[in-house]
This record gives C-alpha cells, sequence and structure tokens, in this order.
C-alpha cells in the first residue's frame, strides 16, 4: 500500500473511531431534551431571571457615569435580549410536546406572569419568541413571532415575580436582621472593614454593609460584560473578594424560615395549588411562566432547599422549571421533577434532587414536604401582632 492510500486509511478509520465516541457519548449521556421520559411530562412552571441589563444605579466616582446605556438604566440590553431568545429555543426542545398543536397561543394553554419592571416583561416577551414561535403554516404575520399575553402586578399587589406587596411583619424582621445581623454576618463586616473603607473611599458613597457590596458589585459585574473597563482599584476587589459578600446579602432575604415562607412559599404555593387542580382535572392549562430577578430565584431555591445544587447569585437568564409528570409507579398520583439551567447557554438542564422527597417524588410527598411554605392568606400573616 503507498504511502497516500495509507495515510488515507488511518484519516478514515480516526474519523470513524470519534464518530463512534461522539455516538457512544450520545447513548450513555442521553439527550435529556427529548428523553422518553418526556413523554410523560404533564405541566410545568418554569420561573427564570431576566436577561443582561444596564446598571440600575452608578457610583459618584463611577468613570462611566456619562456612558450611553441603551434603554436607561435598568433596561434590558440588546445581549440581554439575545439570552432570552435563547432560553426560549432551549427550553422549546425539552418542551415542545406541551405546547398547542396549532402552535397558538392561547390563555387556556399557558400562563405567563411578570414582575411589572420593563426588563422583565421584555425578557418574558423575548423568551417567548424562542419559545412558542408560530407554524409557518398558521402564522398570519410576516416574521416568524405571534402576540402572547403577559400580566404583570402592580409591584405593590405582587407577592411572586417582584415581591414588592408589603408585608409588615417581614419588613420588621428584615430590619431587625440588618440592625443585629446574624453571628456569620458580624464575622463577616468585621473581616471585610477595611474592604469597606477602601470601596467607599474609592467609590465616593458609603459601603458599610453586604447589602452595599451586592449593589456595588451588581454595577461592575455590568459595566465589565458591557465591555467598560473597570478602575485600577478593582483588581484584586472584584469580583472574587465581593461575590460570597453579594451572595450573602441574597441570602439574607430568607433568614428565617417566616422569610422563606413569604418570599418563596408564596411561588411554591402557585406552583403546588395548580399542580394538585391538573391532577384533578380541574386544570387545562400546562405551562406557567415567571419572569423574575435574582432574588426571587434565590428566595424560591432556599425556600426548597435546593440553592447547594444550583447558583447562590443566579446568572441572567437562569432557570428553574418544576415539571409535573404522570406515574406509573403512583395509582392515581403525579410525579414531581425539578431541573436547573445555570444560562441561556445550557441546552441540557440539571435535574436537582428534592429534599426530604423520595425519589421519585409523588405529588403528593411534594405537596406534604412543602406544607410549611403554603401561604393562604397572605395580608392576614404579615401583621404585626
Amino acid at each position: 500500500m503507498d504511502a497516500s492510500r495509507k495515510g488515507l486509511t488511518i484519516s478514515v478509520i480516526l474519523l470513524g473511531t470519534a464518530l463512534c465516541s461522539v455516538m457512544l457519548a450520545y447513548f450513555v449521556f442521553g439527550d435529556s431534551n427529548d428523553a422518553e421520559g418526556l413523554r410523560t411530562l404533564r405541566m410545568i412552571a418554569i420561573l427564570f431571571r431576566h436577561g443582561d441589563r444596564s446598571p440600575t444605579e452608578l457610583y459618584p466616582n463611577d468613570p462611566h457615569q456619562n456612558h450611553p446605556w441603551p434603554g436607561g438604566l435598568g433596561a434590558l440590553s440588546e445581549k440581554g435580549s439575545q439570552q432570552m431568545y435563547n432560553l426560549g429555543k432551549n427550553l422549546h426542545m425539552r418542551y415542545y410536546r406541551l405546547l398547542p398543536p396549532n402552535g397558538l397561543y392561547s390563555k387556556d394553554d399557558i400562563f405567563i406572569g411578570s414582575s411589572a419592571a420593563e426588563r422583565c416583561l421584555m425578557s418574558a416577551q423575548t423568551f417567548m419568541a424562542g419559545f412558542m414561535p408560530p407554524l409557518e403554516s398558521r402564522n398570519p404575520l410576516p416574521i416568524p413571532w405571534q402576540p402572547v399575553a403577559i400580566h404583570a402586578p402592580p409591584r405593590d399587589r405582587d407577592i411572586l415575580y417582584a415581591q414588592k406587596q408589603p408585608c409588615p411583619k417581614y419588613d420588621e424582621v428584615l430590619k431587625r436582621l440588618y440592625i443585629n445581623p446574624p453571628a456569620d454576618i458580624v464575622e463577616i463586616n468585621q473581616k471585610n472593614a477595611e474592604l469597606y473603607k477602601r470601596l467607599t473611599k474609592e467609590t465616593g458613597q458609603n459601603v458599610s454593609t453586604i447589602l452595599d457590596v451586592e449593589f456595588l458589585y451588581n454595577t461592575l459585574e455590568i459595566e465589565k460584560n458591557a465591555g467598560l473597563t473597570l478602575p485600577d482599584w478593582t483588581e484584586g476587589v472584584f469580583p472574587d473578594r465581593m461575590l460570597p459578600l453579594a451572595e450573602r446579602s441574597l441570602a439574607l432575604f430568607t433568614e428565617t424560615p417566616f422569610m422563606k415562607k413569604i418570599k418563596g412559599g408564596t411561588i411554591v404555593t402557585d406552583i403546588v395549588d395548580n399542580m394538585v387542580k391538573k391532577r384533578s382535572g380541574l386544570q387545562n392549562r400546562s405551562i406557567f411562566i415567571y419572569s423574575s430577578h435574582d432574588v426571587t430565584l434565590v428566595n424560591f431555591m432556599r425556600a426548597i432547599g435546593i440553592i447547594n445544587e444550583t447558583s447562590r447569585k443566579p446568572d441572567y437568564a437562569a432557570t428553574i422549571v418544576v415539571e409535573l409528570h404522570h406515574s406509573v409507579i403512583y395509582e392515581d398520583d403525579f410525579e414531581v421533577k425539578i431541573v436547573y439551567y445555570f444560562n441561556s447557554e445550557d441546552k441540557f438542564p440539571k435535574e436537582l434532587s428534592i429534599p426530604n422527597c423520595e425519589s421519585p417524588c409523588s405529588l403528593t410527598a411534594f405537596a406534604r414536604t412543602m406544607e410549611t411554605l403554603i401561604v393562604r392568606n397572605y395580608n392576614e400573616i404579615c401583621q404585626i401582632v
């Protein structure tokens, strides 16, 4: 065999080996978005953080005070729109079986709720463009898009998405925690006293709490993601030294069982109620969407005890999906699964274990596990006695 034919033979063998390896990996790890098990899906609740945004605030010494942020402060960026569109496409791959066969939006099939913040409303819109594009044969518009209804309660009546409805008892508990922080936060403040002084000097604003650090961290992160050059003083400080403090700040909003009930239990209640109705044949809708904020995800994940499997400071477009499946194991019952998408690039989510619920977790067991979080009369339990 001459050298050229021998080389060709070796190349074919190597290519064949590579293809076999890819196919083996596919069959071993599987395409979790088209697995046979997904045929048992009956309902999903999708809770995501909005996409990339502009800062909501700038610090006095910020060198980018005059940067022209498209849409103004706190707005969804072009990158954020793309993230949400990609997230919609990725979730479409997993959940297309639940979409109506005609591809058209109907309030009978899907409910989309959102924080009143424009970035959340716009995130919901772009997510739906990727998640539920109309069929070409049924699309009356000259673009691959269809209108959908997005429901956003006023902020002072929102207990699900931005969670800004007043709760005097919760506010009092949080206020006391800021005045008399838990022991670990006292230690954090002591260890980072010099860092607080440095940040105060460099930014031109008071930085004396983990909440101050969280807000500053967000601004620096956004500016860096936007391609802006951060000032020299951030080197060695951002992100590594600031991130753990920002994460602890987010966790403080669900520090106690009562706080978990108010901030996480409201979403748990909504999801459990809809799933129980679905099992009983009283719920026709199969898809519920919650367009929200990073703290909303953290509140929910800490309330049900899955935060250690996910992210303490969720990325843009991070998503939790609670799935309801038909069961062949439990008679007259369904099964509950929870999966997590770390960001909009995730095509295959991570399945999470549900605390205190043996796998497969029946809906009955899941509802029983969540009993302490269920909120039936928000205003009543929020009263200061």
